[in-house]
């Protein structure tokens, strides 16, 4: 907090990078080994605890939130630095091209088993997939405390904006889909504390999730600020430049989808005579189902404790989750069967099968936090997160019905012929006026 008083972040942008004094000053924090062992004169952070901060950094700047990601994350000496690229967004961030010429690296510098490149690559991604998550979060509560404020001062036909019913939908959307994120991603990395052997699939949800989210929702919150918010000295300009590149990169959503549905239909190729004695009464052990594919396991235990047993004031949200997994595996396992290692190709089936596990999982979250809420505080002074959960799971529920129903109803054919005819011509081909 005290390091965000005097952080400018226009100027940052100006000059093209954070800023030597800076870094030394975080550093001089302890905020640059978070994830180090104590030990080793670093933080020794959990995973819950490095995406709490990851969550703050997001709130300063989102330029700030990916040097300081992408430190944590990655280093290694033996390569060239060549020329900077000159990008849309995140300029501050001293982003350029990297050569890597007779690269040796001795036996000591070998992180984990020779072999095992991939897999460590892959956590490191994992890791900054659900930092992206836990920083849209950040991200969403700071445009909100912003947006809020305007919408009661600014005043238009004698009323504040906040009267206005569609001024209301925004926030309220903003407000219960923060909630939603931040529940999905904070069980994750309650998950991971807790010694999980992978959360592949999780973290690509929680970043999915996400960084479509924030795009929205910045989108939304310049609208509800105006004209005003079009100009270079309102912060949304900037906002909206820096986190375009959020759903591409750590792995571009359209492949993030791709990667949760084939990794959740796996196991139903594998072991479907196992899946036939699975009993489909708890929501979270089916998930598991779909969602175990490197370990073999046929169930996951997600927080039983609160999720299988979910307080009595909420059964009317928590039973239908149980409905919308048993028919997200029956619709799988059809399509599974259906196009066999075709499936691969499918990408309209994975995008709505995986649409439909992350809200699932967003709606599991939910109902989590809001039983731990409700028996920690009484159902009575936790109003306004029943509110929320009453908000939330269902309109998640619906998003699940209507992908699953268009998983087999649907116009796919015609909407490839239409691109595919595109493609031919090279153009767009429809003249409105001759000539």
């Amino acid at each position: 907090r005290e390091f965000a008083d005097h952080y400018d972040q226009r100027a940052v942008e100006e000059r093209g990078w954070i800023g030597d004094d800076e870094i030394r000053e975080l550093g001089e924090r302890g905020l640059l080994g978070l994830y180090v062992p104590e030990e080793y004169g670093g933080a020794g952070l959990s995973q819950t605890g490095y995406c709490r901060v990851s969550e703050e950094f997001a709130q300063i700047d989102a330029t700030l939130s990916v040097v300081m990601g992408v430190h944590q994350s990655i280093g290694m000496k033996g390569f060239e630095v060549g020329e900077r690229y000159d990008t849309m967004g995140l300029r501050g961030n001293d982003l350029r091209r990297l050569y890597f010429k007779d690269l040796r690296i001795p036996p000591e510098n070998v992180l984990g088993e020779p072999g095992e490149g991939f897999r460590t690559a892959m956590q490191i991604l994992n890791n900054g997939r659900l930092s992206l998550g836990t920083g849209s979060v950040g991200a969403s509560k700071w445009l909100l405390d912003r947006v809020i404020q305007h919408v009661k001062e600014r005043r238009q036909f004698d009323r504040p904006l906040a009267d206005f019913e569609l001024v209301q939908e925004k926030i309220g959307w903003m407000v219960s889909f923060t909630f939603g994120l931040e529940s999905m991603a904070y069980l994750t990395t309650g998950l991971v504390d807790r010694g999980i052997p992978d959360y592949s699939l999780e973290s690509a949800i929680c970043k999915v999730s996400g960084t479509e989210f924030m795009w929205y929702a910045a989108n939304r919150a310049l609208q509800l600020k105006g004209g005003e918010g079009y100009m270079r000295d309102q912060p949304y300009e900037k906002l909206l430049r820096d986190i375009r590149i959020f759903p591409i990169f750590e792995g571009a959503n359209d492949v993030m989808r791709a990667f949760i549905a084939l990794s959740g239909m796996k196991p139903l190729g594998e072991e479907l005579k196992e899946l036939a004695d699975i009993s489909l009464s708890e929501p979270i052990g089916s998930l598991g189902v779909l969602a175990d594919y490197v370990a073999g396991r046929i169930q996951r235990e997600v927080r039983p404790d609160r999720v299988t047993r979910a307080h009595p004031e909420l059964s009317a949200l928590a039973e239908p989750v149980t409905d919308q997994v048993k028919r997200l595996r029956e619709v799988s396992e059809a399509q599974l069967r259906k196009h066999r290692d075709g499936i691969a190709e499918r990408q309209f089936v994975q995008k709505r099968l995986s649409d439909a596990v992350s809200d699932i999982y967003a709606q599991i979250a939910v109902l989590s936090r809001v039983t731990a809420i409700f028996e920690e505080q009484g159902v009575g002074p936790s109003g306004q997160e029943r509110y929320i959960a009453e908000t939330f799971c269902p309109r998640a529920a619906r998003r699940v019905r209507s992908n699953l129903d268009q998983v087999e109803t649907n116009d796919d054919e015609r909407m490839a012929a239409i691109a595919k005819l595109a493609y031919k011509r090279g153009e767009y081909g429809y003249a409105l006026f001759d000539g």
